[in-house]
């Protein structure tokens, strides 16, 4: 099974003035990050507002994406919702696109035990030939999940790996050291250099929309021992991080990409639109770490 390595750009969905998925500006958003040296794109995540998007919006996101990326790059597809019928019909038509793995966050809200959450997961590996990433991200599922329960998980041959959105350093630098044959991704972009140092190998961000060029950079001088500057870039992509926890990071997020030229609208309800303040505050902190 393959191994993923590289960044992976955790896609904003693009909406037009009458709230319509925007296949235009998708379509220049992803050469934008192709051309900054990405590997792929992670769609229908957090930072896609899945759980704002209906089932049959999702399924033409993935339509769109993968028309767009046309071959040259990788597409993972987040298919996660509650119910493990309706994750198997997004995670079929995922399969039809031929996209190159599926992922999902656990099933939450229900107070599901772990043994059935794995079974979910494993229900999803049956379902399509098509591998598996399992979305740890505690701080929204509130799932906790024990290295434990990753044995059982990566047990499974077709579960190829973890998006781990999480700041357990030591959990994810265990995993890495115990399945040296899986894709252990790094998910929160302010400890990117810390989790190289951990032997991340491949990460998913949110901010690489805005500036997937500064990790690409700071992956180069990793490599080359440059610690001084990598320090210093890792600093730069914190201070905009900061900035957009200020006003919500997804809000954030497109309003930077406004501001580069591609208008990907407004983030759905219940999210209310930044003020001015919030606006002038985020271009300030735009100008002053490079990104305009």
């Amino acid at each position: 099974m393959k191994k993923f390595e590289g960044l992976y750009t955790a896609l904003v969905t693009p909406f037009d003035q009458d709230g319509k998925i925007n296949d235009a500006v998708l379509q220049k958003l992803i050469e934008k990050n192709q051309a900054q040296g990405v590997k792929g794109f992670y769609v229908s995540g957090s930072t896609g507002e899945s759980y704002l998007l209906s089932t049959d919006e999702r399924k033409y996101l993935i339509d769109s994406v993968t028309e767009a990326v046309g071959g040259k790059g990788e597409v993972i597809v987040n298919i996660g919702m509650f119910a493990t019928k309706h994750s198997i019909e997004l995670a079929r038509h995922a399969y039809s696109r031929n996209v190159s793995a599926i992922s999902s966050v656990p099933p939450f809200y229900f107070p599901f035990t772990k043994n059935e959450l794995v079974t979910y997961y494993e229900d999803l590996a049956n379902a399509v030939d098509t591998p598996v990433i399992v979305y740890n991200i505690p701080k929204m599922s509130g799932i906790e999940f024990t290295l434990d329960d990753f044995d059982r998980l990566l047990a499974n041959e077709k579960i190829l790996g973890i998006k781990h959105t999480s700041y357990d350093l030591f959990q994810f630098q265990q995993l890495i050291e115990a399945y040296p044959d899986k894709s252990i991704f790094i998910g929160h972009d302010e400890i990117y250099l810390s989790a190289l140092a951990a032997g991340a190998k491949a990460g998913i961000g949110s901010t690489y929309n805005i500036m997937a060029d500064k990790f690409v950079k700071l992956d180069q001088c990793f490599a080359g021992n440059k610690k001084e500057e990598a320090l210093k870039i890792q600093g730069e992509i914190n201070c905009v991080v900061q900035a957009l926890c200020k006003v919500g990071v997804f809000k954030g997020v497109k309003e930077i990409l406004k501001m580069q030229g591609l208008d990907c609208g407004s983030c759905r309800k219940p999210f209310l639109p930044l003020n001015e303040s919030q606006k002038i505050f985020l271009r300030e902190t735009a100008e002053k770490n490079g990104l305009l």
